[in-house]
């Protein structure tokens, strides 16, 4: 019997795809209306979705890399032939969610305070639209991260591991370790290697003092990152091994995933075993007290 996987599980007890197309229906509606005078008694009301009321200032937003509107971002990123054929695929899916998201985002802070002072108006399936595209991301168990200098929006697995190791990381590391299970970087080995490159360094004392009662964790993942053409050239030359030179990319894709989680939870420990200490000694002062 084929082993379904999480998104199919996910299909039988909600609908994604269903859920999606009334996402898209909501976020290309006008749900922006600006009402004004234009005689005596007279008032206009114009109506504009998202994606129109950003364009005059498109320009400013630092993260549309060289895209000059939104068409022109929606085209590139090919959002509308993913509509069009109708995506059940929860990559696309989520590769659309993340244009949303990123447009909103942009639309909140740079657009809707001004807005909001000159007669326009936000329709109440603006709060609608938001909502599902939670739900939809807590089904697909992703969550948003806001990259406040690049002003974007990323979506990536929710993993507590990575987020606990992130939050105890410098800046830089922090960031890698949460964009290691980004969609963009499926099947990317070499920014993969990076990060657990980057990882590595930044905890290598820890990796090189094993905490008691879990030395084998921590030999285990130095030797991978020996072996694995991360922290030497595995593939050639002196530190050439049947192990790295022998594997497909897709295997040696799903090595690197292992030695992630492992590394997170080598880190994990090590922070744990600082947290037990101080809780124990914590404890021993509460018992000298009682002995008194």
């Amino acid at each position: 019997m084929t082993r379904k996987n999480i998104f199919e599980i996910l299909e039988e007890q909600y609908n994604i795809s269903k859920e999606f197309d009334k996402i898209t229906t909501l976020f290309n509606t006008p749900l922006i209306q600006h009402t004004y005078e234009i005689g005596y008694s007279q008032r206009r009301r114009e109506e504009y979705t998202l994606e129109q009321i950003i364009d005059i200032d498109f320009y400013k937003w630092r993260g549309r890399g060289t895209c000059i509107s939104y068409k022109n971002m929606r085209e590139e990123l090919g959002i509308d032939n993913l509509i069009r054929k109708n995506t059940k695929n929860a990559g696309e899916i989520l590769h659309c969610l993340e244009y949303y998201e990123n447009i909103n985002s942009f639309f909140i802070k740079k657009i809707c305070p001004r807005l909001l002072c000159n007669e326009y108006s936000l329709r109440n399936e603006w709060e609608i639209l938001i909502k599902n595209i939670c739900i939809l991301l807590d089904h697909l168990n992703y969550e948003k991260v806001i990259l406040e200098e690049e002003e974007k929006v990323i979506l990536i697995p929710k993993n507590p591991a990575a987020t606990a190791v992130a939050e105890i990381s410098s800046e830089d590391t922090a960031m890698a370790i949460l964009m290691y299970h980004h969609t963009s970087l499926k099947g990317q080995l070499a920014e993969k290697k990076d990060i657990l490159r980057r990882i590595a360094q930044e905890y290598e004392p820890i990796l090189d003092k094993p905490i008691e009662g879990y030395t084998d964790y921590f030999k285990t993942a130095a030797n991978m990152l020996n072996n694995l053409d991360i922290r030497h050239n595995n593939k050639a030359g002196k530190n050439k091994n049947a192990l790295a030179t022998n594997l497909s990319d897709e295997k040696l894709e799903n090595w690197y995933d292992e030695l992630y989680q492992l590394l997170l939870f080598c880190v994990l420990i090590k922070d744990n075993k600082k947290r037990k200490d101080k809780m124990s000694e914590f404890l021993k002062g509460l018992n000298k007290k009682e002995a008194n």
